[in-house]
Formats: structure tokens, sequence, C-alpha cells
């Protein structure tokens, strides 16, 4: 069983593919979908009740650091309510550039409101960082209080992801395409940190190597492959203790 613990439903059918999705999630294979406007929601939605793929891509709702609509604050909670999401996410701050640095503000209220929502329904939040872990320690002792939180993409270092473990946050961390890319930092991190702390993703259709439209869904394949040779095992055992691991994280919820 291959399990992205991230990818983007609606684009991804976009630009793979109607028939090739469901074909990749009719074979035993998981997902968590994140959207992160109204209409995308109830695309996905839609799509996952229609093609009977409930509890096969478990469906997740945030307000992005890059598009800080604190104005879907009310609709995210209402799906909350309704139970129609098991996480919350993406969120988080992304200061990766200055016109995204220009937008601190909204950022942080926008992950506020994300963070007080995971923390009043107990459910997970998916969090997207680019230059600002700094800050996002700031909130260290809230974060702490939810059930689980999944670092997507992870970009930083083993000693900061471990520091995020030492101050009791029940963290797991997700990795992409940079592993295909020799990101040094990703690279080390799959290969210190403990397999139940360690998950893979596309983040589909997006997250592309160079000389790519954009990614599959099926390249998950490929990451996970690379994913078991830095960690030296099997594909089949690295594929095992994954796909254990989000039984027990994610499909509990």
């Amino acid at each position: 069983m291959y399990f992205d613990a991230h990818f983007h439903l609606v684009p991804a059918v976009e630009q793979c593919g109607l028939e090739k999705l469901l074909e990749f999630y009719r074979s035993e294979n998981h997902a968590i979908t994140c959207a992160h406007s109204v209409d995308e929601f109830e695309k996905q939605d839609s799509f996952i009740r229609d093609n009977n793929l409930e509890g096969v891509i478990l469906q997740s709702f945030g307000i992005h650091p890059q598009l800080p609509l604190v104005s879907n604050a009310e609709y995210l909670e209402g799906l909350l309510k309704e139970k129609r999401i098991k996480l919350i996410g993406e969120t988080g701050l992304d200061f990766f550039n200055e016109e995204l640095k220009c937008k601190k503000t909204e950022q942080m209220e926008a992950f506020h409101i994300c963070l007080e929502l995971g923390l009043k329904y107990n459910v997970p939040l998916v969090i997207h960082n680019r230059k600002a872990l700094d800050l996002m320690f700031t909130e260290i002792k809230s974060i702490s209080k939810l059930p689980l939180v999944l670092f997507h993409s992870f970009a930083f270092s083993t000693r900061e992801a471990l520091n995020i473990l030492k101050r009791n946050v029940n963290g797991v961390f997700s990795f992409s395409k940079q592993i295909l890319n020799g990101n040094k930092k990703s690279i080390s991190c799959l290969e210190e940190l403990p397999m139940d702390r360690l998950f893979m993703e596309t983040d589909a259709p997006f997250q592309t190597l160079k000389g790519e439209e954009f990614t599959l869904i099926s390249d998950i394949k490929r990451v996970y492959e690379e994913g078991a040779r830095i960690k030296k095992m099997s594909l089949e055992a690295f594929m095992e203790e994954t796909g254990d691991n989000s039984k027990k994280l994610f499909f509990c919820f």
C-alpha cells in the first residue's frame, strides 16, 4: 500500500486525469488531500463521495499561508462541526520571499485560527512552514496540545525536527521529491529520524523537479523507492511500516 501523506485532489485530477487517479486509489492506496477554498473543497468532497473513496482519501481543509483567507474561518469550523474533514490544513507560515513576508500579519491570524480550532475539536494539523520555524516555536506550547501534527514537506534539519519532538509535540514529518533532488537536509532527516515519525508525499500536482510540468499521483512510487534506499530498507518493509503508521495515526480519527 502506498500512502501519500499530502496531495491536492482537485488540481491533481485536472493535471493527471480522472481515470488515472481512480485507478491508483482503487488499488489499495491511500492519501490525505488538502483544499484551501470553499469551491475547491466542495469539488473535492463530491469527487470522493461520488467515487466511494471515503476512508481511502482523507480530507483536510485549511487556511493556507500563501492565501491567508481568514474569511474562511466560519466555513472551516462548519466542516469540523459536521465532521466532514479529518484534519485541518494545510496551514502555517511562509516567508519564502518578500511578497509573502508582507502578509505576516494575515498569516499569523490565519494560523492562530486553525490552531485554535484544532485544539477545540481535537483534530490533527497539517503544517506548511518555510523560512519561519523560529516564529512557529513561539506557539509550541499550544501546538504540543494537538493530538497530532503533520509537518508537510519538512524543509529543516534533523536537529530542528528533534527539537520539535523534545517540546512534547506529537509530530510526524513528510518528504516529497526534494529527496530525489539531493536535498541534504531532507535526506539527513530521513536517515536519522525513526520510522514511526516519517511519511512520504507527492504534493501533487505541485512540487515538481526540473523539466517537469506537474507531479503525477503515481510519483509517490519514486519517492518511496528513494526513501527505502536512504533508510537502507527493502521497499516492501518500508511500505509496510509507513502503511501501518498511517493506519495508527491518521485513520483512527
